[in-house]
């Protein structure tokens, strides 16, 4: 089919000659088209059966340009390719961690997939205060089984250098993600968010700090070079789907190969900023003190199954059986994860800045319309960016961790932090 940008008056159309998705929606008088979207890139909508509302899918269409700027921004619709592939290996390792693909259409850059009606995107959930008990364990377990099983140490060459062509030519959003989380925020560029008083702080405090630039371009090469494991990579608050029985990792067209603690710290990134946000959503710190305890269940989770499926795993394209010793293996593991706790900070730390001074934010602070709580909120984010990316390398456990975060937010006074305007 000849690509063309569906709507709600062409969607029933093209959704009729799915026999899959009809089974879905089943038989009836009409569908009702609701557009859900409220994503960078693409556009979704929510169709329901009129007269049987509990049947109902989910579309996904690429458009050929970034939707958050316009048709003035061009950008491939190749991406949905890879979102398709990438959801495809994820219902074979994690199947319970992603919606069902019901039909993708590469032509057509579409994706019809599961509805997730009893499910709330997180971060907007966070922002309204609302506990999820298992969000911690289940975003590690997530992580620990893709990344673990898609990596040298889970697969043998072959089948991974099969799997890693599958995603080599991600290219453009791979591009985006060099100049929008490793670039363009500490620069002087005309796709940064425009606040005066954020941007005065970054220019006077990080895009003249030698040091800091210095270390996020180490983050920058490693994200260039390394191809540890598939990444979904753009894993933050707004790709999880939650209630208080599951979790859903959604929006997977950024996957490619790349560093194991790239996913691991975006999403904790996110969750600290979450944790943020609060100093002006919560009259208390309970919430607070919710937030990172998930942080530190996202790692001890995530390291607790990486080293669960190692020690299953037989032989792989990284280890054969007889090259190490038993010390010598479990001195490798430690350093092995310690190397990712390292990592996961680092990139942690960009993605605090990256989300504070680039053009894409997170909605739990720039939906604030107080524009100087705003700014003290994201001066925090930028002195917590700052401050990791000046340690990663020296906190080697996940308490030390947290004990670094907490030292951090207990010298935090919303009402003390003076601005310079």
């Amino acid at each position: 089919m000849t690509y063309k940008i569906l709507d709600k008056d062409s969607i029933p159309e093209y959704l009729d000659g799915l026999p899959k998705v009809m089974d879905v929606l089943g038989k009836g008088t009409g569908l009702d088209i609701e557009e859900i979207g409220d994503g960078n890139l693409n556009y979704v909508y929510k169709i329901r059966r009129s007269d049987s509302p509990d049947r109902s899918v989910v579309l996904k269409q690429a458009v050929p340009y970034l939707r958050m700027a316009g048709e003035g921004w061009p950008l491939s619709r190749e991406r949905m390719t890879f979102e398709i592939r990438a959801l495809i290996v994820y219902n074979d390792l994690v199947p319970t961690f992603v919606p069902t693909i019901y039909h993708s259409d590469e032509e057509m850059s579409v994706l019809v997939m599961q509805t997730l009606d009893d499910h709330t995107v997180v971060r907007y959930s966070m922002i309204d205060g609302v506990v999820f008990s298992d969000i911690g364990h289940d975003v590690g377990t997530f992580l620990a089984e893709t990344l673990f099983r898609t990596s040298a140490l889970g697969m043998e060459s072959i089948d991974r250098r099969r799997l890693m062509d599958q995603f080599n030519l991600n290219d453009e959003l791979c591009k985006l993600t060099e100049n929008f989380v490793f670039t363009f925020p500490y620069m002087e560029h005309e796709s940064n968010y425009l606040n005066p008083v954020t941007n005065k702080f970054a220019r006077e405090n990080l895009r003249c700090d030698t040091e800091y630039k210095l270390r996020v371009l180490k983050f920058k090469e490693l994200f260039l070079t390394k191809a540890d494991a598939l990444l979904h990579a753009d894993l933050h608050t707004g790709s999880l789907m939650a209630n208080q029985q599951e979790t859903y990792i959604i929006d997977t067209e950024f996957a490619y190969f790349g560093p194991f603690g790239f996913d691991v710290g975006k999403i904790i990134a996110n969750f600290l900023m979450s944790y943020t946000s609060h100093f002006y959503h919560s009259k208390d710190d309970s919430y607070q003190n919710w937030i990172l305890v998930e942080v530190m269940n996202i790692w001890k989770r995530f390291e607790v199954r990486f080293l669960e499926l190692w020690a299953a795993q037989g032989e792989s394209a990284m280890l054969v059986d007889g090259l190490l010793a038993e010390l010598e293996l479990r001195e490798y593991k430690k350093r092995f994860m310690l190397n990712i706790l390292h990592d996961s900070i680092g990139f942690c730390a960009c993605s605090l800045a990256r989300r504070t001074l680039g053009i894409a934010g997170v909605a739990d602070i720039r939906g604030i319309e107080d524009m100087e709580i705003r700014s003290k909120l994201e001066i925090i984010n930028l002195e917590l960016s700052r401050l990791l990316l000046s340690m990663n390398d020296k906190i080697n456990t996940i308490e030390q961790f947290e004990s670094t975060l907490r030292s951090f937010y207990a010298n935090i006074n919303l009402d003390s932090l003076e601005l310079v305007k």
